[in-house]
């Protein structure tokens, strides 16, 4: 019998935001420990909240055994690895004053804006063991702000959105970026119909192709890459791939559930055109023949399954007028697209800029962007940059339709 053991404690405090002012607050901390153990082709799972019991765990899991369920044992073999980022950010009892501050000196900066939403402060801690002598630790924190705008009186629910997630808390740089946003926001802008650079986030680009990566989907045909694993289909300047590094995702664990641990803790996806990798568990990575990527999940007291965390693209560029230069669309907030059975792209954008040289303009009008999924991460593909405008940014620049 082969055995996996871990355990997870999540830290966070939430802050509401009503009218630029924080008028509640969330505390919450949660301990789990999961015990997995496998014989004869079956595992058995046991959890717990709060701290763990390893041995009343393990004998739990041993009677779930007997439900049969059907599950590989391919452990990792011995590894001693540890990313731990202690750092405060920001001391827990100072949080409230802090955001306050920063709250008040944004609306002095965005005097026309109403401000809500939610700012949070999070810790994770995870320790990984097995009975092959693997034992990975991982644990960092990142303040999370995000922010919805309001123009008073355009009588909407809000009007765009200010965003940051990050390991380190800069106030002044924060402010300086936001208000080159609302200084744009209140100057219009207009194009015509036709194809544009679009700039967006990472995850609104790739968000909605997620499941063409899922090895299940793959293997059954149904997937726009069905087919095409270890062949060069898209863009030399793309690779992409799922961001478990903490450098560049704060607070994320480093390995996967089952202690996988990726080359550069990005298990890839795409590699300079070539599809590499696919989304996996041990399970699903036998039973289809395909290589494990790394990519589990799994509840604390369940069988593990797909899980994903932010998407990278490799940076194509340092700062975005490089890697746009000229004219380019700056999307904020697009919502409600979708891409076609035949790999067709299409989504209204109800917020966005007109970008000149890597500055923002002034904004743009309601519009909708589409293309061809294959084209916009082959020949439409620009490249990526990160940390520009803001150090947690993940931009990615395509060559889309655009229409009013």
């Amino acid at each position: 019998m082969e055995k996996e053991f871990l355990t997870e404690t999540h830290r966070s405090v939430t802050l509401n935001v009503t009218g630029g002012k924080i008028d509640s607050f969330r505390e919450k901390e949660e301990t789990t420990g999961t015990v997995r153990v496998y014989e004869n082709g079956c595992i058995g799972v046991a959890g717990c909240l709060g701290t763990p019991d390893e041995n009343a765990l393990t004998d739990k899991a041993r009677e779930a055994l007997a439900l049969g369920i059907p599950y590989p044992c391919k452990l990792d073999g011995a590894l001693e690895q540890e990313n731990l980022n202690e750092k405060e950010i920001i001391p827990v009892s100072k949080l409230i004053p802090t955001m306050q501050s920063f709250l008040d000196r944004l609306g002095d900066a965005c005097p026309r804006f109403a401000f809500s939403n939610k700012i949070s402060l999070n810790y994770r801690k995870t320790e990984y063991r097995n009975s092959l002598g693997r034992h990975l630790t991982s644990s960092g924190s990142n303040v999370d702000i995000q922010l919805l705008a309001q123009n008073r009186g355009s009588g909407n629910l809000f009007d765009t959105s200010f965003g940051y997630k990050g390991a380190d808390f800069d106030p002044d740089a924060l402010l300086s970026q936001f208000g080159k946003e609302y200084d744009a926001f209140y100057t219009s802008a207009d194009i015509t119909p036709g194809r544009y650079p679009v700039v967006m986030d990472i995850s609104d680009l790739f968000g909605g192709t997620l499941q063409h990566f899922i090895a299940e989907m793959y293997a059954s045909g149904a997937s726009l890459l069905s087919g095409k694993l270890g062949k060069k289909v898209f863009s030399d300047r793309l690779s992409l791939k799922n961001d478990m590094n903490p450098a560049t995702n704060p607070g994320v664990c480093f390995f996967d559930t089952e202690g996988c641990v990726a080359p550069d803790l990005r298990p890839t996806l795409i590699d300079r055109g070539t599809l590499v990798g696919l989304l996996t568990t041990k399970k699903s990575a036998e039973k289809l023949n395909l290589p494990n990527t790394g990519t589990a999940a799994a509840s604390y007291d369940g069988v593990p399954t797909l899980g994903f965390n932010r998407f990278y693209a490799e940076p194509t560029a340092p700062t975005l007028s490089a890697l746009v230069p000229g004219k380019a669309i700056y999307i904020v907030m697009t919502s409600g697209g979708d891409i076609t059975p035949g790999g067709h792209f299409a989504s209204p954008v109800q917020m966005s800029y007109l970008m000149e040289n890597g500055r923002l303009v002034g904004r743009l009008p309601e519009l909708n962007i589409g293309g061809d999924f294959s084209d916009f991460l082959g020949n439409d593909y620009i490249g990526a940059v990160r940390g520009d405008p803001s150090p947690d940014s993940m931009l990615c620049a395509v060559v889309m339709d655009v229409n009013m």
